[in-house]
């Protein structure tokens, strides 16, 4: 009798333990993935083609990473891409003073990935002629202090993004006035 009875509890859990396989079954079928998109366990297939597209769109030299810029134009707008790489080397035989000028404001903003008010970035201008060079700013580009450069001399300005169109340029300090070693000509 009492096999009988341990018999009959063990078949009245069978209808429980079916109920609970099936419940497992159910919680392991996989999600495809435009479910898992929708849940947040994966990013959305839009957002990694706007990743992808922001990334080739900034494609320039990476910013902070310094590039030298030989510009030898007799008077020359430098472009954001060389502001922002921060060494410019003007070389030009003349006797003459020459004015270069920066690029506009909102170009300058946009060479920066990821730009935001505040943000600095430095510049040096390296005037490797025998005359005076001077710096005029873009449209949006406000100068502070000495806008020029002395003879075979380099002056350190400091660029800062004051607004979305907007970039302030502040001369530092000059060095290296004299003679150009002969290696650079």
């Amino acid at each position: 009798m009492l096999a009988h009875l341990k018999m009959l509890a063990s078949l009245a859990f069978l209808p429980l333990l079916s109920f609970f396989r099936c419940a497992i079954t159910e919680v392991k079928t996989t999600l495809r993935p435009v479910d898992a998109e929708v849940l947040g366990a994966l990013p959305t297939q839009t957002g990694i083609v706007g990743l992808i597209s922001n990334l080739k769109a900034n494609a320039a030299g990476v910013f902070g990473n310094f590039i030298v810029s030989t510009v030898s134009l007799a008077a020359n707008t430098y472009t954001a891409r060389q502001l922002t790489g921060g060494i410019i080397r003007r070389v030009l035989a003349t006797g003459a003073a020459t004015t270069d000028s920066t690029d506009t404001a909102t170009n300058i903003v946009n060479a920066i990935p990821g730009a935001v008010v505040g943000q600095t970035f430095p510049i040096m201008i390296s005037n490797l002629m025998s005359a005076t060079l001077t710096v005029a700013a873009g449209t949006g580009v406000t100068l502070t202090g000495t806008a020029t450069v002395t003879r075979f001399s380099t002056r350190l300005f400091l660029g800062e993004v004051t607004g979305s169109a907007a970039v302030t340029i502040t001369s530092c300090f000059q060095f290296m006035a004299g003679t150009v070693p002969a290696d650079v000509l």
